[in-house]
């Protein structure tokens, strides 16, 4: 078997690890995963993770459910106009946008080169926000009034956003939440992982429904290693210190984000 084909299955494995030990972060890393170490297309990879984001979140949205700790008038409102967006990128855009985004000077963008920075935009500022978070979220210390409008706008956007990159949706949702539907921190973050599933199994539809020729046998395969990651990650939260992981993990995302420029800059040259 190809080393590379040992080290990506490597890399789902640590990807739903990193999702069960800290809840997010992980499926940003699937991306490279399958782009660098499976050689998809970055359009492609980005549809496979929405699958994966989808299966894994899924786990833990059962599980808040069964708390009682999902807020329904927020998945409501936020729900709709977000699984419309991302239904909609990945069905009508991401199958149009042109194989050249832009040029600048001689340099070609092209649509790969294109999600990857975006992407490593998304995975810089989640890696930071991991390695400065402080050791405990605190709740809303002031009440502040729902601002459902603007949660609406913010969710098509957020969700146009998840299509575009496949990962990354808890990330920025979390503080729409938090802010506009004036949730705590804990509801906030629990309430996300069904938002989080649901958005990214309707933008995996808009992916089968464009006729995109889908590799279900390593589609499957490669989720299975990753839930079993999950699961993995499951157990080992009580047996190491979460925070300090956090930190670490998000100075690595940071770095795998300059790699990612890097190496996409440098391609063309």
């Amino acid at each position: 078997m190809d080393v590379y084909v040992i080290l990506g299955f490597i890399g789902a494995l640590a990807t739903g690890l990193v999702l069960g030990l800290l809840g997010g972060g992980g499926a940003l890393l699937s991306i490279p995963v399958l782009v660098y170490l499976f050689h998809l297309d970055a359009s492609v990879a980005t549809g496979y993770s929405l699958f994966l984001v989808a299966v894994t979140a899924s786990i833990g949205a059962v599980q808040n459910i069964r708390k009682k700790m999902v807020d329904y008038k927020a998945v409501l409102y936020y729900g709709i106009p977000s699984v419309v967006s991302v239904y909609c990128m990945r069905r009508f855009v991401m199958p149009n946008l042109p194989d050249v985004i832009f040029n600048i000077g001689n340099y070609a963008v092209s649509k790969n080169h294109f999600i990857l920075f975006i992407l490593s935009m998304v995975m810089f500022g989640a890696g930071y926000k991991m390695f400065t978070a402080k050791e405990s979220p605190q709740e809303n210390e002031v009440p502040h009034p729902n601002q459902y409008i603007k949660l609406m706008l913010i969710a098509v956007l957020i969700g146009s956003f998840l299509g575009l990159v496949g990962a990354g949706g808890g990330f920025l949702m979390i503080p729409a939440l938090v802010y506009f539907a004036n949730l705590p921190m804990k509801r906030a973050v629990s309430t996300s992982l069904v938002l989080v599933a649901v958005n990214s199994f309707i933008g995996f539809l808009g992916d089968v429904h464009s006729n995109q020729n889908m590799d279900w046998k390593f589609l499957l395969l490669f989720s299975a290693f990753s839930v079993v990651g999950v699961f993995g990650g499951f157990y080992l939260q009580s047996k190491i210190d979460g925070q300090r992981l956090k930190k670490y993990f998000g100075g690595f995302m940071m770095l795998m984000a300059l790699y990612i420029v890097i190496r996409e800059t440098l391609k063309n040259l």
